[in-house]
């Protein structure tokens, strides 16, 4: 009776205020959003931090050990198809993402502000006129959210388990 409680209670603020995302920003015209229950923790590293790998998928920045944790960072602009983040640069912002028991570090521009919205608010990607993301981004993304009805700028939204079951083989 507990849990059917808690579920309810679950679906009642979805519906109410929505679900809270991390807002993350990959350019100046691209911002992607992941669901907050993923999100372990955000910061900035340096980047003698990183221990870089041989013969790894080029999206990999390296690995981190960031409080007794090591795990891979992913540069997510690459890896949706966009101007890789830069790699001289002293600085990189990292979200940490938990999915199951495994960690996995997203390297991005900067990392944005919590926002709020309903599952009945995201749209498949395939249904815009124009997206800024390439094909290839759209298995790693549950939709866009439209961020205002003037514009035509979209709050694209990723699924978090879809990155964390990538291969990534070189």
């Amino acid at each position: 009776m507990s849990n059917l409680t808690i579920e309810l209670q679950e679906q009642q603020l979805q519906t109410i205020a929505g679900l809270p995302y991390l807002s993350l920003q990959l350019s100046r015209e691209v911002t992607v959003a992941v669901q907050l229950k993923y999100v372990r923790e955000t910061f900035v590293l340096t980047s003698d931090r990183f221990t870089q790998m041989p013969n790894v998928h080029p999206c990999l920045m390296g690995l981190v050990e960031h409080r007794s944790n090591i795990f891979w960072v992913l540069d997510l602009p690459q890896f949706l198809g966009l101007v890789p983040l830069d790699s001289t640069a002293i600085e990189t912002h990292i979200a940490i993402l938990q999915i199951d028991n495994a960690f996995l570090g997203l390297g991005v521009h900067r990392i944005g502000r919590v926002v709020r919205f309903t599952d009945n608010e995201i749209v498949s990607p395939l249904e815009l006129p124009k997206i800024k993301m390439g094909i290839g981004a759209v298995p790693f993304l549950r939709g866009c959210v439209a961020q205002s009805e003037a514009s035509n700028e979209y709050l694209y939204v990723l699924d978090a388990e879809a990155i964390g079951r990538f291969k990534f083989t070189a």
